[in-house]
Formats: structure tokens, C-alpha cells, sequence
């Protein structure tokens, strides 16, 4: 009786431990530079927030477009390595924004986090005739530890002239930017532990 309890729990953690090897790979792409050698590990998009109508008017209304996306990545050269997290907006209006801790996440633990974000002036985009906006922002060691333990509930990107706008993400999205969080410090060998 024993000796079956004993195969049955084998089997059940190598199960599991393959199917989190699997997800791992499901998650991150891998690439390197030709010409400069630069490893560039990324996460694929995450789709945050909720589906929001557009400045395109179809037929049946206006067109709806995903609120926005993150995307984790990790770059590794002679002089640089970093975490880095990449937000992408769709924004009705012209705003600007500058380079400094104006991008807000609103952890599980109540924590508010400033990532520092390079400044962009957005591109408009003709399928929504909005203006999409990218915000790279780099994301501290320590801060990463405290990303793969504690979710992301909210993201707040800060324009200049008192503008602001809010993201709430749903708990599917992040469940899944908190696993491409540890999936991609695991595929870097940095141990993820509880802060």
C-alpha cells in the first residue's frame, strides 16, 4: 500500500514540475544580437485592463480597443544588465511626458511602486485614431523580488499638467505578469524569494 502512495506522489510532482517547465517556455522568448552579442530575454504581451472604445467609428459602433499591454524583458551585455518593463497605452489626446518616476504600480500589499520611465511622445495610430504611447521604465532588482511575489492591481501613468490615467487589472492578468516575472528571473538564474 505504501510503495503505491509513494509512485502516485512521483508522479504527481513530476506532473507538475513539467507542467511549470512547459509555462515557463510558453512565456519567454529568447534572442541575440548579431552584431553586438546583446541576450535579449522577453515575456510576450500581456493584455491589461479592460476592452475600451476607440476614436474609430465603425458601423456598429465604435471599434474596441485593449486598454493596454505590459511586457517584462531582461537585456544582458558587456555593460548592461537590466530588468526593464515595457507599457503600452492608447491615449485619446496629445499628452506629454517626461523622463522620471512617473509610472505607478499599485501591488497586492497595498505598496505603490515609481518606476523610472523614459519620456515618448507618442506615435497616432489610424486603425483607432488615437495615439499609442510606450513607456519603458527600468525595474530595480529589489523591486523585481517584490514583482514576483506581490501582484500588480493597478498601474498609473502620470502626464504632465495633472493628467493621469489608471489601469485596473483583472486577476487573470496578474496572475499571469507575476509568473512572466518569475519565469524570466529564473531563465536569468536570479533567485525569486519573498521579500
Amino acid at each position: 500500500m505504501q510503495m503505491k502512495q509513494v509512485c502516485l506522489l512521483l508522479v504527481l510532482t513530476v506532473s507538475f514540475l513539467g507542467k511549470n517547465i512547459g509555462q515557463c517556455d510558453s512565456l519567454l522568448i529568447e534572442d541575440i544580437d548579431d552584431f553586438d552579442s546583446t541576450l535579449l530575454v522577453t515575456s510576450l504581451p500581456v493584455s491589461i485592463g479592460y476592452l475600451v472604445p476607440s476614436q474609430f467609428e465603425t458601423i456598429d459602433g465604435f471599434k474596441l480597443v485593449e486598454e493596454g499591454k505590459i511586457l517584462i524583458s531582461f537585456t544582458e551585455n558587456d555593460s548592461i544588465d537590466a530588468f526593464f518593463l515595457t507599457l503600452a497605452v492608447q491615449e485619446r489626446e496629445f499628452v506629454r511626458i517626461k523622463s522620471d518616476k512617473n509610472v505607478l504600480l499599485q501591488l497586492s500589499n497595498d505598496q505603490i511602486i515609481g518606476l523610472l520611465n523614459v519620456a515618448d511622445k507618442g506615435v497616432f495610430d489610424r486603425s483607432t485614431n488615437m495615439r499609442r504611447y510606450q513607456h519603458t521604465c527600468v525595474v530595480p532588482y529589489d523591486q523585481l523580488f517584490n514583482l514576483s511575489y506581490h501582484t500588480i492591481q493597478q498601474v498609473r501613468i502620470m502626464y504632465d499638467g495633472g493628467y493621469y490615467h489608471d489601469i485596473k487589472l483583472t486577476l487573470e492578468q496578474q496572475e499571469l505578469i507575476r509568473e512572466s516575472i518569475k519565469c524570466l528571473a529564473e531563465r536569468m538564474n536570479i533567485l525569486v524569494a519573498k521579500p
